[in-house]
């Protein structure tokens, strides 16, 4: 009898342990957030395609509220008589966490949080992401200052995504893969871009802000399912080199004329085509006839397509000819359709002229892009690649940041205006060529022994 007693209570012991170790891994690692449900992997041979999808998806994310915000909630506050100043401010506050984005490496590589190395950020990540669109639906364009609140928040979230993604896409990606990768993962987020833009602008046109809104956050919200259900591979962190390795390092980097060269190009790459973002759209809602739909889907459309395009055939165009002579090219062809309406501004009221310059120069803009992203790659150091690429790219945004902040300050006759940025534009071509031309030579600043 008291030996069917003890077999009993260990039976219930152990179901007891049994059910608190699957209630246990019922937990999410970053709260309550996720059921021990069927995870997929990514890691493997066969697995590449789950791997592309999964940083394409997370791309396309970011994407949707970037062109929301750049494209088409600029032209509806145009339309609603929203001054330049306060546009371009808004503009500033999108880009200014993708600036200081480099300080999230830190953060997601220094701190491990249960559920994986990366898997946990993306996904506290994702939830800000959501909540500010929530948040953001419940505004109104008469509230501009809300808005650009919640759009700053967000892209602190967005900016904390895309430094997740990005090292997730290192850890699990064999270099075969990543040239292919970096190609996806920037046509996903102009696709995004276009879905934020031109979709947007056409759902909120017929069925309401709130609505538009919303369905931006469900469709980001949706996205979340990818990272949530993942099973993140368990690396073991790298081994972190000497620091006197790392010093070394970067004294030679800082020797390069190379890389003085190309940080000066990426600090003057993002300001041209922001000085002139909140300009033009006041100036074609206002002044030219455009409806803030049809400008936003022109911007958000063809505009958007065409960057993709540029950027992909410009990918190939560099890899032949080199980023100098493709970035001096693209830079002079953008510069060359902007002088078009400085020499002749009776072209500003030819809707077919403006249509088709735009979207010549966001291919233009993309072929110059993918460039600097190359001599930013080159110009890294093995030991310091991930550092020093992050860091040029966030001057990247830097720049685009100081030019939506300084887009106040331009004159507003606009053959003035499109001379000035036409010859930013050439002075970036210029910088390409000679980021590439001493990248070539690999000449230091000082000669050794002197």
């Amino acid at each position: 009898m008291v030996q069917a007693s003890s077999i009993h209570n260990r039976e219930r012991c152990e179901c007891i342990r049994s059910f608190q170790c699957k209630f246990k891994n019922r937990i999410c690692p970053v709260g309550i957030l996720s059921l021990n449900l069927t995870r997929y992997e990514i890691e493997g041979p066969d697995r590449a395609n789950r791997r592309l999808l999964v940083v394409a998806a997370l791309y396309l994310a970011q994407g949707i509220p970037w062109g929301f915000a750049t494209i088409t909630l600029a032209a509806l506050l145009a339309e609603q008589g929203v001054d330049t100043g306060t546009i371009g401010r808004m503009l500033a506050a999108v880009v200014l966490p993708w600036s200081l984005k480099f300080l999230g490496g830190p953060l997601v590589d220094g701190f491990r949080l249960p559920g994986g190395r990366r898997r946990p950020w993306i996904l506290i990540a994702q939830i800000g992401m959501v909540g500010t669109l929530a948040g953001l639906s419940q505004g109104d364009l008469a509230s501009p200052d809300q808005l650009t609140t919640w759009l700053l928040v967000h892209n602190v979230f967005a900016a904390l995504q895309d430094v997740a993604t990005d090292a997730l896409a290192v850890d699990v990606m064999p270099d075969r893969e990543r040239g292919r990768a970096n190609g996806i993962m920037y046509g996903a987020k102009y696709g995004g871009t276009a879905l934020g833009g031109a979709g947007l602008a056409l759902l909120i046109q017929h069925f309401g802000w709130s609505v538009g809104t919303l369905v931006q956050a469900g469709v980001v919200g949706a996205i979340g399912a990818f990272p949530l259900f993942l099973r993140e591979p368990n690396h073991d962190p790298l081994t972190q080199s000497p620091r006197a390795h790392w010093t070394s390092a970067l004294g030679e980097l800082l020797r390069k004329r190379s890389f003085w060269w190309t940080l000066a190009l990426c600090l003057m790459i993002g300001i041209p085509s922001a000085l002139l973002t909140p300009l033009a759209n006041t100036l074609f809602i206002e002044q030219y006839g455009w409806t803030a739909t049809s400008w936003a889907v022109l911007n958000g459309g063809p505009g958007v397509t065409a960057g993709l395009a540029g950027a992909v055939g410009g990918g190939f165009l560099v890899s032949h000819y080199g980023p100098g002579k493709i970035g001096v090219l693209a830079a002079t062809l953008h510069a060359s359709t902007m002088l078009i309406f400085s020499l002749s501004p009776e072209m500003f009221h030819n809707k077919d002229i403006v249509s088709l310059t735009l979207v010549v120069q966001s291919a233009a803009a993309g072929a110059v892009t993918v460039g600097s992203f190359t001599l930013a790659m080159r110009v890294a150091p093995p030991l310091l690649a991930a550092s020093c690429f992050t860091a040029l790219m966030a001057m990247q945004n830097l720049s685009t940041t100081s030019g939506y902040w300084a887009a106040a300050q331009m004159p507003s006759e606009p053959r003035t205006a499109w001379t000035i940025v036409a010859a930013i534009w050439l002075f970036v071509g210029f910088l390409s060529w000679q980021a590439d031309r001493a990248g070539r030579r690999s000449e230091p600043l000082t000669q050794s022994g002197q």
